[in-house]
């Protein structure tokens, strides 16, 4: 089974664990269907779908505080070992999404 793994991350690279206190929230979706909605890691800023079946999935981050408020990223898992990192960057200071970085890398 494959994984999606979720960061959070500013301009420089650093986790970005809340914004005044807030958590993001991390949904992932297919078809239209909450599969999961999780709180991303205080410490880590990250979350990690596992054990997903093949086919096409979406994630979305939210947040109240940044802009856009909820952001998302469609990705498809093709191989059964697969693992799809997803790094939403954000400008900290201006809390404003810059860029959605995606990786793919075999389950060891």
């Amino acid at each position: 089974m494959s994984d999606i793994f979720v960061m959070i991350r500013n301009q420089s690279k650093v986790a970005m664990t809340s914004i005044d206190g807030i958590a993001f929230v991390t949904l992932l979706t297919q078809e239209g269907r909450v599969l999961a909605e999780e709180t991303v890691d205080l410490f880590e800023a990250d979350v990690n779908f596992d054990n997903l079946k093949q086919g096409k999935y979406t994630v979305v981050v939210r947040h109240e505080g940044v802009e856009p408020r909820s952001a998302t990223c469609s990705v498809t898992i093709t191989d059964e070992y697969q693992v799809i990192m997803l790094t939403f960057v954000y400008l900290e200071l201006e809390r404003v999404l810059l860029d959605i970085q995606t990786s793919t890398e075999e389950r060891l």
